[in-house]
């Protein structure tokens, strides 16, 4: 009798294995960031980390949308052919979008006072093009599922970010400005393990732009549904980040140090999972969506509940002995932003849902709510940056619980109309 299963748990075992691949470089590129933060947070203030935040937010948002999604589209094609097309597409819309970039802020920049000239915002769109590379490349490696060149590339960048910046900022001045030059090496060497690693050139196709028009036709949907959706979701944090900003460069580096502590574990599992799920849940067969959807939920939410439930109880006292005393507030944020951050693992992937159902109107909607609740939080909370984030914290986790149910409704829908159709 010939056991039909026996295919399921070779797939099975293939996600856990290609999962542990990625969750080797993610938790090697984590315990490098979080073993350097001692150093890092005593060679440079909260004020020149809210420097640093700053510009990450701005050039973020930028990257986020730089390749209008098409990268996010990499790993659909049936073929390796119009999937290179849309790699050469997404690196054309990025150097394009960088371009523009670097002549924004050269502008700005000139024509701000002189009190107010920063030099670093002329760095912000060479950022922009290495990030966007970075994207084009993770989908591409995933959709050859060398998930090695991957995990290398996040290692390496965190020890060459971490390396720099400790390095200029003892050498030179302990400044927002030398963190910015340490990041930009890092995501130089990144860009530059994952070049090296990719042998593609060797099977690309001659550019043709005519192919080119035909895939973003036949993918409008990214830039027309999805890439919007990103954006949203890009403003949300960096719009929050903007808000604290504004306020204090103080309390938005207390803010987002206390962010990246609190990430660090969600990172550890959403980050590995999102990048194996979002090829299977492209290429789910019908009936099978639903199944996928529930498997992955209840993964990332046993996976992250012990890590945030002793991370909400012990931050108040370990974060300033980790990070020292000028960093008692950044321990209060933590344990304010757990909730929310625990959630976001069992969400982090559910985006692939609405891009899989068609559905990314729906998850655009969701999303506009999700940037509105936050920023209106803020704005009206006052100064006090833990109340603040206390009640933001709150709505989002009951956002984020609501987005459950409706990612496994859709995959549901999508399950029946599928079979129905068959």
């Amino acid at each position: 009798m010939v056991d039909t299963d026996v295919p399921a748990r070779r797939e099975g075992r293939s996600a856990l294995r290609s999962i542990a691949t990625l969750l080797t470089g993610t938790v090697a590129s984590q315990v490098i960031g979080i073993v350097t933060m001692p150093l890092l947070s005593r060679i440079y203030g909260p004020a020149a980390f809210g420097v640093l935040a700053v510009f990450l937010s701005v050039s973020a948002v930028v990257s986020m949308v730089s390749a209008l999604r098409y990268d996010y589209a990499i790993v659909l094609p049936g073929n390796d052919e119009d999937a290179h097309r849309l790699r050469q597409l997404s690196t054309g819309l990025v150097s394009l979008i960088s371009a523009l970039t670097v002549i924004t802020t050269i502008a700005v920049f000139w024509l701000s006072r002189p009190t107010d000239r920063h030099w670093w915002v002329l760095l912000i769109g060479v950022s922009v093009f290495l990030a966007g590379e970075t994207s084009i490349l993770y989908f591409w490696l995933t959709r050859k599922r060398r998930y090695r060149a991957q995990s290398l590339s996040r290692i390496v960048q965190a020890l060459i970010t971490a390396a720099t910046q400790a390095g200029l900022g003892w050498l030179l001045a302990p400044t927002g400005e030398w963190l910015i030059a340490g990041y930009l090496v890092g995501q130089v060497f990144g860009v530059g393990v994952l070049i090296a690693m990719d042998d593609a050139r060797k099977t690309a196709p001659v550019r043709d732009r005519r192919s080119w028009w035909s895939l973003m036709v036949r993918y409008r949907k990214m830039p027309l549904l999805n890439a919007p959706n990103a954006l949203v979701d890009s403003l949300r944090l960096n719009g929050i980040n903007m808000i604290i900003g504004g306020r204090s460069l103080h309390a938005l580096g207390q803010f987002s140090m206390a962010w990246k502590l609190a990430q660090a574990p969600m990172a550890l599992i959403a980050s590995a999972i999102s990048q194996v799920y979002y090829q299977r849940m492209a290429v789910a067969t019908p009936g099978t969506l639903k199944t996928l959807v529930r498997s992955v939920t209840l993964r990332a939410l046993l996976l992250g509940f012990l890590p945030f439930l002793t991370l909400g109880l012990v931050a108040p006292i370990v974060v300033p002995w980790f990070l020292g005393a000028q960093w008692a507030e950044a321990g209060l944020v933590v344990q304010a932003l757990t909730p929310w951050l625990y959630l976001n693992v069992a969400t982090a992937p559910l985006s692939t849902v609405f891009i899989v159902a068609e559905r990314q109107g729906t998850m655009l909607i969701f999303a506009i709510v999700y940037l509105v609740v936050p920023l209106t939080i803020l704005l009206l909370a006052g100064a006090d940056l833990v109340r603040a984030v206390w009640l933001t914290s709150a709505a989002m986790t009951l956002l984020l619980a609501f987005l459950i149910v409706l990612a496994h409704r859709v995959a549901a829908r999508f399950d029946s109309h599928r079979l129905g159709s068959d």
